[in-house]
Protein backbone atom coordinates (compact mmCIF):
# COMPACT_ATOMS: atom_id res chain seq x y z
CA UNK A 1 0.00 0.00 0.00
CA UNK A 2 1.43 3.39 -1.33
CA UNK A 3 0.30 6.41 1.59
CA UNK A 4 0.28 9.52 0.56
CA UNK A 5 -0.95 12.28 2.91
CA UNK A 6 -3.12 14.76 1.87
CA UNK A 7 -2.47 18.40 2.93
CA UNK A 8 -5.48 19.93 1.26
CA UNK A 9 -7.24 23.15 2.18
CA UNK A 10 -11.01 23.34 1.67
CA UNK A 11 -11.28 19.98 0.82
CA UNK A 12 -14.04 17.37 2.55
CA UNK A 13 -11.12 15.18 3.45
CA UNK A 14 -9.69 17.80 6.32
CA UNK A 15 -12.07 15.86 8.79
CA UNK A 16 -9.98 13.34 8.78
CA UNK A 17 -6.83 15.07 9.41
CA UNK A 18 -5.57 15.20 13.13
CA UNK A 19 -4.12 18.26 14.56
CA UNK A 20 -1.65 16.39 17.18
CA UNK A 21 0.77 19.18 17.87
CA UNK A 22 -1.66 20.30 20.56
CA UNK A 23 -2.28 16.97 22.09
CA UNK A 24 -0.67 15.59 25.38
CA UNK A 25 1.80 12.89 25.64
CA UNK A 26 -0.30 9.36 25.80
CA UNK A 27 -3.74 7.87 24.30
CA UNK A 28 -6.21 9.68 22.32
CA UNK A 29 -9.20 8.37 20.38
CA UNK A 30 -10.96 9.47 17.19
CA UNK A 31 -13.80 8.11 15.38
CA UNK A 32 -14.67 8.92 11.92
CA UNK A 33 -17.17 8.12 9.32
CA UNK A 34 -16.55 6.92 6.01
CA UNK A 35 -19.64 7.34 4.20
CA UNK A 36 -20.62 8.31 0.52
CA UNK A 37 -19.28 11.21 0.51
CA UNK A 38 -16.25 10.15 1.74
CA UNK A 39 -15.94 8.21 -1.18
CA UNK A 40 -17.02 9.83 -3.68
CA UNK A 41 -13.76 12.24 -3.06
CA UNK A 42 -11.58 9.46 -4.75
CA UNK A 43 -12.80 9.80 -8.07
CA UNK A 44 -10.68 7.41 -9.88
CA UNK A 45 -11.21 4.51 -6.69
CA UNK A 46 -13.07 1.47 -7.11
CA UNK A 47 -15.69 1.91 -4.55
CA UNK A 48 -18.34 4.75 -4.83
CA UNK A 49 -20.32 4.08 -1.57
CA UNK A 50 -20.32 2.58 1.89
CA UNK A 51 -21.50 2.81 5.63
CA UNK A 52 -17.93 2.27 7.78
CA UNK A 53 -17.02 3.63 11.16
CA UNK A 54 -13.38 3.82 11.95
CA UNK A 55 -11.70 3.87 14.74
CA UNK A 56 -8.32 5.44 15.54
CA UNK A 57 -6.40 5.52 18.56
CA UNK A 58 -3.49 7.88 19.02
CA UNK A 59 -0.17 7.07 21.15
CA UNK A 60 2.03 9.84 21.52
CA UNK A 61 5.47 10.02 22.10
CA UNK A 62 7.74 12.54 21.93
CA UNK A 63 9.12 11.47 18.17
CA UNK A 64 6.75 8.99 17.51
CA UNK A 65 2.82 8.93 17.02
CA UNK A 66 1.28 5.35 16.82
CA UNK A 67 -2.32 5.26 15.25
CA UNK A 68 -3.85 1.73 15.80
CA UNK A 69 -6.54 1.98 13.14
CA UNK A 70 -9.78 -0.28 13.38
CA UNK A 71 -12.58 0.04 10.36
CA UNK A 72 -16.12 -1.59 10.50
CA UNK A 73 -18.58 -1.55 8.08
CA UNK A 74 -19.91 -2.05 4.60
CA UNK A 75 -19.27 -1.04 1.11
CA UNK A 76 -21.07 -1.27 -2.20
CA UNK A 77 -18.84 -3.81 -4.58
CA UNK A 78 -19.77 -5.17 -7.86
CA UNK A 79 -20.42 -9.29 -7.75
CA UNK A 80 -17.83 -11.26 -9.70
CA UNK A 81 -20.33 -13.78 -10.53
CA UNK A 82 -23.54 -11.91 -11.69
CA UNK A 83 -22.77 -8.40 -11.99
CA UNK A 84 -24.62 -6.91 -9.88
CA UNK A 85 -24.23 -4.35 -6.98
CA UNK A 86 -24.66 -5.68 -3.51
CA UNK A 87 -23.50 -4.31 0.13
CA UNK A 88 -20.37 -6.88 1.55
CA UNK A 89 -19.45 -6.23 5.38
CA UNK A 90 -15.82 -5.59 5.92
CA UNK A 91 -13.50 -5.01 8.53
CA UNK A 92 -10.07 -3.44 8.94
CA UNK A 93 -7.20 -3.41 11.66
CA UNK A 94 -3.60 -1.99 11.41
CA UNK A 95 -1.10 0.25 12.80
CA UNK A 96 0.36 3.20 11.10
CA UNK A 97 3.71 5.20 12.93
CA UNK A 98 4.90 8.07 12.36
CA UNK A 99 7.98 9.56 13.02
CA UNK A 100 8.95 13.63 13.85
CA UNK A 101 12.35 14.32 12.99
CA UNK A 102 14.66 17.01 11.38
CA UNK A 103 15.17 14.78 8.22
CA UNK A 104 12.87 14.43 5.69
CA UNK A 105 12.56 10.76 4.76
CA UNK A 106 10.57 8.81 1.84
CA UNK A 107 7.44 7.21 3.56
CA UNK A 108 6.83 3.78 3.35
CA UNK A 109 3.99 1.12 3.92
CA UNK A 110 4.11 1.36 7.85
CA UNK A 111 6.01 4.41 8.58
CA UNK A 112 5.33 8.05 7.82
CA UNK A 113 7.71 10.67 8.43
CA UNK A 114 7.04 14.30 9.78
CA UNK A 115 8.70 17.56 9.99
CA UNK A 116 8.96 19.49 13.76
CA UNK A 117 7.14 21.83 11.65
CA UNK A 118 4.16 19.63 10.67
CA UNK A 119 1.21 19.61 12.90
CA UNK A 120 -1.54 17.52 11.65
CA UNK A 121 -1.78 14.10 9.78
CA UNK A 122 -4.61 13.71 7.40
CA UNK A 123 -5.34 10.01 7.26
CA UNK A 124 -7.76 9.95 4.49
CA UNK A 125 -5.93 8.28 2.18
CA UNK A 126 -4.51 5.89 4.85
CA UNK A 127 -8.43 4.83 5.77
CA UNK A 128 -9.08 4.92 1.41
CA UNK A 129 -6.72 2.59 1.06
CA UNK A 130 -7.05 0.20 3.99
CA UNK A 131 -10.71 -0.39 3.18
CA UNK A 132 -9.70 -1.19 -0.54
CA UNK A 133 -7.01 -3.49 1.34
CA UNK A 134 -9.96 -5.03 3.34
CA UNK A 135 -12.01 -6.20 0.53
CA UNK A 136 -11.50 -9.94 -1.00
CA UNK A 137 -9.49 -10.34 -4.66
CA UNK A 138 -13.20 -12.46 -5.76
CA UNK A 139 -16.15 -11.06 -4.72
CA UNK A 140 -19.35 -12.46 -4.94
CA UNK A 141 -23.08 -12.95 -3.21
CA UNK A 142 -22.31 -15.31 -0.33
CA UNK A 143 -19.65 -13.72 1.12
CA UNK A 144 -18.84 -12.00 4.78
CA UNK A 145 -22.76 -13.43 5.61
CA UNK A 146 -24.23 -11.90 2.34
CA UNK A 147 -26.90 -14.23 1.04
CA UNK A 148 -25.65 -16.67 -2.02
CA UNK A 149 -29.57 -16.45 -3.31
CA UNK A 150 -29.34 -12.97 -4.36
CA UNK A 151 -26.88 -13.39 -7.68
CA UNK A 152 -29.34 -12.11 -10.32
CA UNK A 153 -30.67 -15.65 -11.86
CA UNK A 154 -31.17 -14.28 -14.81
CA UNK A 155 -27.46 -13.10 -15.42
CA UNK A 156 -26.33 -16.93 -14.30
CA UNK A 157 -28.61 -18.78 -16.28
CA UNK A 158 -27.15 -16.69 -19.49
CA UNK A 159 -23.68 -17.63 -18.45
CA UNK A 160 -24.70 -21.71 -18.00
CA UNK A 161 -25.74 -21.36 -21.46
CA UNK A 162 -22.74 -19.50 -23.29
CA UNK A 163 -20.39 -22.11 -20.93
CA UNK A 164 -22.45 -25.22 -22.74
CA UNK A 165 -21.93 -23.87 -26.15
CA UNK A 166 -18.19 -23.64 -25.46
CA UNK A 167 -16.22 -26.60 -25.33
CA UNK A 168 -12.85 -26.69 -24.62
CA UNK A 169 -12.53 -31.02 -25.34
CA UNK A 170 -11.87 -30.06 -28.86
CA UNK A 171 -9.29 -27.18 -27.89
CA UNK A 172 -6.80 -28.95 -25.79
CA UNK A 173 -2.99 -28.29 -26.90
CA UNK A 174 -1.63 -32.11 -27.24
CA UNK A 175 1.39 -31.08 -25.26
CA UNK A 176 -1.19 -31.11 -22.56
CA UNK A 177 -3.12 -34.57 -23.02
CA UNK A 178 -1.00 -36.48 -21.02
CA UNK A 179 -0.84 -34.66 -17.90
CA UNK A 180 -5.43 -34.26 -18.70
CA UNK A 181 -4.79 -37.85 -18.54
CA UNK A 182 -3.04 -38.22 -14.67
CA UNK A 183 -5.53 -35.91 -13.32
CA UNK A 184 -8.46 -37.92 -14.32
CA UNK A 185 -6.98 -41.11 -13.22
Amino acid sequence: MHVVFLRVVGSALNTYSINFKGLKLGKHSFEFDLNDAFFQEFEEGEISRGQLKANVLLNKQNHLLEFSVSIKGSVQVVCDRCLEAFILPTTFKGVLFAKIGTQVEESNDEIIFLTEEDHEVNLAQYLYESVCLSLPIKRYHGLNGTNAGDCDKEMLAKMNVAGENYSTEDEIDPRWAALKKLKNN
